[in-house]
């Protein structure tokens, strides 16, 4: 021990740490954690997700098998798919480890509770319960077997609290107990092992201690606060089963652990203590009124801390980053159908909230708000942002509308007097076109705004429609995806001799859209039809046609006309990803013109760009309860209003095979659709060679292809593009095959003039 710090062998220690069957310690690689551990990142971590599931009024809650849940400094093991993010945990007194336990799925965390933590027997007091409930209560062994790589812990471990972010005083003794601990265990014939206990990203012999007749091993780590606030640095030393002692026989504690304890070091000064106190350390003079005074400078620290983090937003002071999740406030939802709606998301750090009759917090007027990186996206055309489901602690994409046009525009006086009182965005969206003096870029500060579709069994989805006005969410982002300007040669892509919009190199991209889908679709259109990068000219823009695809009428948005038609049995949907389930059994008899009831913004959105747009954007409904279907001659009737198969396009430069940008075979093998990196990157690879192989009759002329894009679920891509690949834990394009394989194969050579991505 350090000089001057001897052990409290007198203080009793019996009952000032709750009773536990098992302990889990999450390994976090850090040395310090918020006071609540489930709080950090936001909640979004291992801690958390266990203490939802076995804390209290967690499903497999059991008050008589109480399992403790700690952080540790002890770093998580490195798996050979770094993209995978993962945690490792060990199980004491099992003594086992788990080394991988992704992140991405709340199905891992159920595997180690189900597997591992829940009781083999129910305690005596549990003989009442129903069957149902006992069985519940029950390990069950075979989900042993979700978890590859478990393994018996063959270390001595000695565990010490240094939570000072809980304790201050344990945030100083810790560490000084650490090295300590560390400096005296080699003397004792163990070795002092650090890093990770699996790195399976390097090819090395086993670590040392995992077998064979090495000298025994020990690991010494940090972690949360445990045994009450009596005692400072508490210590927990577990010895593993196969633990001999100096004989060479089992030693008597092996599988069990011990706690002992640091000089006693209460938390209020007091007349009398005992022998070991601070009295006797002045290095660490934790009595008396200096150490008032540290505890006031740091709940003072700490609260101004928390006070600028919460007005921040994140480090760099955006309101959103692609590395932690941050809390945005909902400012609006809009029901669009029966199915889909809409909510308007604000970060909650620029919300000036007001209470309602209700009880819930809204907000007056929309004033925008200061974000450079959801700025730039915007620039960039293609991006997304991940919403986070806290309770399951999963994440998932969403691709925000394009923002509501703050230019005047006549059709918003006409749609005004079609508008219901209960519409928010509706509402927003003609009081935002008929505001004066606005620019695009103060368009496109606008709050953001997320289509969602509920669907049977959507875990996201439904916990999404569950939320109000007023309520928080976790986003982070944005995550930018394919550069279209770059790819149909109207940005700044690899030959700078031509201008932006010459009419020689005008292109087009054709949409296949399913269900909310659409939003990608109307993103590319905001960019390339919106956008600034055109000359005014509007023969200088591409032509947009969209091909969309939905289960009900209901859902298609903005059509003017909905078709009545007998009803088919199949459904493209049912195979194609979604469920086979009528929302509204009336839907078929209660469809309407536009001007016939409620109009939603997403509809006055897509018909403002028909009316702006009559000779570039075009869309088309396809609905499944009506018979129709996205087929190849609709396709071939896009590409030829697109102008796709023109000489004048694609066709006026000779494509390089290897070109990232415009080559088919390249595309299929890009391990993202993070174009923003590609461009960016000084690697040669990510060069367009597209130029320098050109005709002299391409010199004006950007290099460029015409685009056919396919967005919506799994199995819509699947069946008009193929599936995407997964390989080395990346999602690639892959081979195109689906119905537009079929086609790209039948029109030989021409088939190179369109370039196939799959959103």
């Amino acid at each position: 021990m350090p000089e001057g710090l001897p052990l409290d062998h007198n203080g009793k220690l019996n009952g000032l740490i709750s009773n536990y069957a098992e302990q889990v310690l999450v390994c976090t690689g850090q040395n310090d954690w918020p006071s609540r551990i489930e709080e950090e990142n936001s909640g979004d971590n291992l801690a958390a997700d266990l203490k939802e599931l076995i804390g209290r009024g967690g499903i497999y809650s059991d008050p008589f098998h109480n399992i403790s849940v700690l952080n540790s400094s002890f770093p998580s093991s490195i798996s050979r798919r770094p993209e995978v993010q993962s945690t490792s945990a060990y199980l004491l007194p099992s003594f086992k480890y788990v080394p991988f336990l992704p992140r991405v799925s709340f199905d891992a965390v159920q595997a180690l509770v189900k597997g591992y933590l829940l009781p083999q027997k129910l305690h005596p007091m549990n003989d009442g319960l129903p069957q149902i409930h006992k069985d519940r209560l029950l390990r069950k062994e075979a989900y042993q077997h979700l978890l590859p790589g478990v393994r018996d812990v063959d270390d001595v471990l000695v565990l010490i609290c240094g939570h000072g972010g809980r304790d201050m005083r344990c945030g100083i003794m810790g560490p000084a107990l650490q090295a300590e601990f560390e400096r005296q265990l080699p003397h004792a014939g163990l070795e002092v092992l650090h890093g990770p206990l699996l790195d399976e990203s390097v090819s090395v012999p086993p670590l040392s201690g995992t077998g064979g007749e090495k000298p025994p091993t020990a690991r010494v780590g940090l972690i949360s606060h445990i045994g009450g606030h009596k005692f400072a640095g508490n210590i927990i030393i577990y010895l593993p089963p196969t633990f001999m002692n100096r004989a060479g026989n089992p030693h008597p504690l092996a599988g069990h652990g011990t706690k002992t304890t640091p000089p006693s070091s209460e938390s209020a000064p007091s007349g009398h203590t005992q022998r070991s106190t601070a009295a006797q350390a002045p290095a660490l003079p934790l009595q008396g009124s200096r150490w008032i005074l540290l505890a006031l400078i740091f709940a003072t620290s700490a609260g101004t801390a928390y006070l600028y983090r919460r007005q921040t937003g994140s480090s760099d002071d955006d309101v959103i980053n692609l590395s932690t999740f941050t809390s945005f406030t909902i400012t609006g939802r809009e029901q669009v159908s029966p199915t889909a709606f809409i909510i308007t998301l604000r970060p909650s750090a620029w919300v000036i909230p007001r209470e309602t009759g209700s009880g819930r917090v809204e907000d007056d007027e929309p004033t925008g708000f200061l974000s450079n990186r959801i700025k730039e996206a915007w620039r960039h055309g293609l991006w997304s942002v991940e919403i986070k489901q806290p309770q399951l602690q999963i994440a998932r994409h969403y691709t925000p509308l394009p923002p509501l046009r703050t230019s005047p525009s006549p059709l918003a006086t006409e749609d005004k007097a079609v508008l219901g009182d209960g519409e928010v965005l509706a509402a927003q969206a003609i009081r935002g076109m008929n505001a004066e003096g606005k620019s695009e870029e103060q368009d496109e500060q606008a709050d953001l705004r997320i289509l969602v579709r509920k669907m049977d069994g959507g875990e996201m989805s439904n916990y999404l429609s569950r939320q109000r006005v007023g309520d928080t969410l976790w986003l982070r982002g944005p995550h930018l995806g394919f550069d279209v300007p770059r790819r149909i040669g109207n940005g700044s892509a690899c030959d700078s001799s031509a201008e932006i919009g010459d009419i020689r190199g005008q292109r087009g991209v054709v949409f296949l859209a399913g269900g909310t889908g659409i939003a990608p679709a109307l993103q590319i259109a905001h960019k390339l039809l919106d956008g600034k990068e055109y000359s005014e000219g509007k023969e200088s823009r591409p032509h947009i046609s969209i091909l969309w695809a939905n289960r009900w009428g209901a859902d298609a948005l903005g059509r003017e006309q909905p078709l009545l038609a007998p009803q088919k049995r199949g459904s493209w949907f049912r195979f194609w990803g979604g469920q086979e389930t009528n929302p509204n059994t009336d839907i078929q008899e209660t469809r309407k013109r536009p001007d016939e009831g409620q109009t939603s913004s997403l509809a006055l959105q897509i018909q403002d760009l028909k009316r702006r747009h009559p000779t570039h954007f075009e869309i088309s409904y396809f609905v499944d309860k009506e018979g129709s279907f996205i087929k190849a001659n609709d396709i071939d009737a896009a590409l030829a209003s697109s102008s796709f198969l023109a000489t004048r396009g694609s066709s006026s430069f000779k494509i390089d095979e290897s070109c990232t940008w415009h080559s088919q075979k390249a595309v299929e093998l890009l391990p993202d659709d993070n174009d923003a990196s590609r461009s960016s990157s000084p690697d040669p690879t990510y060069a367009c060679g597209c130029a320098s192989k050109a005709g002299p009759e391409a010199i004006t002329t950007l290099p460029g292809m015409n685009l056919v894009c396919v967005s919506g679920p799994d199995g819509f891509i699947e069946a008009y593009a193929g599936a995407k690949r997964w390989h080395n834990g990346n999602e690639m394009q892959g081979a195109i095959g689906g119905l537009l394989g079929v086609m790209q194969k039948g029109k030989g050579k021409r088939a190179n003039e369109w370039l196939v991505m799959k959103l």
